[in-house]
């Protein structure tokens, strides 16, 4: 997580721009590593999700920020 974060900052992108890209990008499943990247607007994100159905809570662990 530390490895985006700091990505981000470099690109100038904000965390609010990942959620937004999250949630309303164009996902695909990257078969090698089972990790989802999502392209949005500008930039693309690699990511972990998580889904706890017993707390029906989804989480989201970005690996890598990628501007296009």
């Amino acid at each position: 997580m530390k490895h985006a974060i700091e990505r981000m900052w470099l690109r100038g992108i904000s965390v609010r721009d990942v959620e937004e890209a999250v949630l309303k990008g164009k996902k695909v499943l990257q078969r090698e590593t089972d990790l989802t990247e999502t392209f949005f607007r500008r930039f693309s994100v690699v990511y972990d999700e998580k889904v706890y159905r017993k707390m029906n809570l989804r989480k989201i662990f970005p690996v890598t920020v990628k501007v296009l």
